[in-house]
């Protein structure tokens, strides 16, 4: 459903019929961001339109009943309620919450780069920084649950790869690192540039990879255009390295679309 709805702001955006019908209908006119049910039905999938019409009350009305259940979720919140649905002609009107949507999708991905990299406590230190803001190593370790000495030695690490920030605080006007209290916390802008530059660094190098493997696959890829080439006369040797070869491309050119997304997600999204 949600994806219909985005579905249809892309289409009232950007396709030319849908802008002459609704140029001069100003009694009719909706915002660019809201929606009603009646406008998502033709995006929706061909299964979820047949089952929303075989309900009891019909589709527009268990759209709209669908649509306000989504809008109750508080987190993720995907959806708002932007005009009461109860006794509403069109069945109320709705509106995707693009920028928490954004902001849901870019939390995850901190998450499981940090929890890929350094495990699944690291992950939980990073979120409890995020949740809690500036906070000394013990708390830390007691919001964590592990040892303090476990979220020390995790605590450096994500400071040496820029993933948190340290403030150093002096209680006397002479420096003296005993007395000194040090709070880490998260820099939303700081690790997300960390990230995208790791992101960056990932893409580069499987686009490299990529190119070596082409140069070093090159007689597979000039026998595949050939027209009249075939199977029959290749040996089993033959086609299990040609299989593997294909393989390894496809595994490659499925990072890259993934890091692809991420790295769009980083860059063009911002909140």
């Amino acid at each position: 459903i949600i994806t219909a709805a985005l579905k249809f702001s892309a289409h009232r955006m950007h396709s030319p019929k849908f802008q002459q019908e609704h140029t001069t209908d100003s009694a009719n006119h909706i915002t660019e961001s809201s929606f009603t049910p009646e406008d998502i039905m033709q995006f929706l999938p061909t299964s979820i339109l047949a089952e929303l019409k075989n309900k009891a009350g019909g589709a527009i009305s268990n759209l709209s009943s669908a649509l306000v259940t989504l809008a109750q979720f508080v987190y993720p919140k995907v959806l708002s309620e932007v005009e009461d649905a109860r006794g509403h002609a069109q069945g109320g009107k709705f509106e995707v919450t693009t920028r928490q949507a954004m902001t849901y999708l870019k939390g995850r991905i901190i998450h499981e780069v940090v929890r890929e990299r350094y495990g699944d406590v690291a992950a939980r230190i990073c979120a409890i920084l995020q949740a809690k803001g500036h906070l000394e190593s013990d708390s830390i370790a007691e919001s964590a649950m592990v040892p303090a000495k476990d979220a020390r030695e995790l605590l450096h690490q994500l400071y040496k790869s820029n993933y948190i920030s340290l403030f150093y605080l002096q209680q006397t006007k002479q420096h003296n690192p005993a007395s000194a209290i040090y709070l880490w916390y998260v820099d939303d802008a700081k690790i997300e540039s960390t990230i995208l530059h790791n992101t960056c660094k990932a893409l580069y190098n499987l686009r490299l990879r990529r190119q070596h493997e082409t140069e070093v696959g090159k007689d597979w890829i000039d026998r595949a255009k050939e027209a009249g080439e075939t199977d029959e006369n290749d040996s089993e040797l033959d086609k299990l390295n040609r299989n593997r070869f294909c393989q390894g491309l496809e595994r490659l050119d499925n990072a890259c679309l993934q890091l692809d997304e991420t790295f769009m997600l980083l860059k063009d999204f911002g909140t």
